[in-house]
């Protein structure tokens, strides 16, 4: 068992400042036919990982809108936690459940068998999920059971009744340990950070609602994967008295984004606090991401989206809609909010390119936490 976690140590970090659009009048916006053309935005080296329409495929998709690679998905019938981690990237390649066959997509359209996940008795009300070391050596893997009422419904009533969670090699299930069981605790790993899992502690069914995060967690926790000891527990530090803390977006190389009301403040995964906090009220609506250094935080909005160091705001004009992430430092991934559509903006240009009609963004390849 696991419940150690480290004492927040305050310090201060600095950040660079996107620039935003300047004010233009109406009659600035005429093009003269001597104009120089808009700058091209340039291609990120970070490939966005997307899932099809009920994650009947997954893509690799570049930030022009190339489509690099993709394979189609047998997803497991029973799914009581919707956002539960079936894929996850490496340095090099994305893994994916199919079933319950752990399988590879390369960038090449190399695809392959890596590892299977062994249900007990191969019992059909149980839900994996799991996430590959970035060097490919190892898999962490959290299997929730459930129990079908007797009179059968959806995956939504079923009971749960426990889960376990291991890490072992990814090549021939050697090393095996299993590092945290629990009857009424529901938590499942979602990467890996400094040769360490980051876990998400979430709920046993989810989500019939938007969440502030693409995992429904509540909060998360980095563990030692040879033991299962917490090692830090981030957006949990707030003083008694000032409210209740949810991390927001996706995790991110820089940390965490921790939410409470409007507020906000950046955690970093050692369990360092970064000073500083803003008003972003329309996180819960439209969401939010935090970039992979740390420094910036794309923040959605029905209007614009906005580029927030911890003290001014630069913007994004082209895009509005739901923040889902970032490739790199300077491409941010939202949904237009006028569709489903998934678009990249590019903050040097200021432009934006669609990269998917319809899906849903989960991550970057190589993976965004390393």
């Amino acid at each position: 068992m696991r419940r150690l976690v480290l004492v927040v140590v305050l310090m201060t970090a600095c950040s660079s400042v996107v620039p935003g659009a300047a004010t233009v009048t109406p009659s600035q916006i005429a093009v003269s036919p001597h104009a120089s053309p808009s700058p091209i935005p340039a291609r990120s080296d970070f490939l966005a990982i997307v899932a099809g329409a009920k994650n009947t495929y997954v893509s690799l998709v570049a930030s022009d809108g190339t489509l690099v690679a993709a394979v189609p998905v047998r997803q497991p019938t029973f799914r009581a936690h919707a956002l539960m981690s079936w894929t996850s990237a490496s340095r090099t390649r994305l893994y994916y459940l199919d079933g319950y066959e752990v399988r590879f997509l390369a960038p090449d359209g190399t695809t392959g068998l890596a590892t299977r996940i062994f249900l007990d008795f191969l019992n059909v009300t149980e839900q994996a999920g799991f996430a590959v070391s970035p060097d490919d050596s190892r898999i962490a893997v959290a299997v929730f059971t459930y129990k079908t009422p007797s009179v059968p419904g959806p995956p939504i009533d079923a009971v749960y009744t426990g889960m376990r969670l291991y890490v072992e090699d990814l090549n021939g299930g050697a090393h095996h340990v299993d590092i945290f069981s629990s009857t009424t605790v529901a938590e499942f790993p979602i990467g890996w950070v400094n040769g360490n899992l980051i876990i998400a502690v979430s709920s046993a069914r989810c989500c019939p609602t938007q969440q502030l995060n693409p995992y429904g967690a509540k909060f998360y926790q980095v563990v030692d994967p040879a033991t299962g000891r917490t090692l830090v527990a981030p957006c949990t530090g707030l003083p008694e008295g000032y409210g209740y803390e949810e991390p927001a977006g996706p995790v991110s190389a820089g940390g965490v984004l921790c939410f409470a009301g409007n507020n906000t403040r950046f955690e970093r995964w050692d369990g360092v606090t970064v000073p500083g906090t803003s008003t972003l009220p329309e996180i819960r609506d439209y969401l939010a991401a935090l970039a992979p250094d740390g420094g910036l935080v794309a923040a959605g909005g029905v209007d614009v989206i906005r580029i927030w160091n911890g003290y001014s705001d630069a913007f994004c004009p082209s895009a509005k809609g739901w923040v889902y992430g970032w490739l790199d430092t300077s491409h941010v991934v939202y949904g237009n909010a006028n569709g489903s559509t998934l678009s990249v903006c590019d903050l040097p240009t200021e432009q934006s390119t669609e990269i998917a009609p319809a899906g849903s963004y989960l991550g970057t390849l190589p993976a965004a936490v390393t």
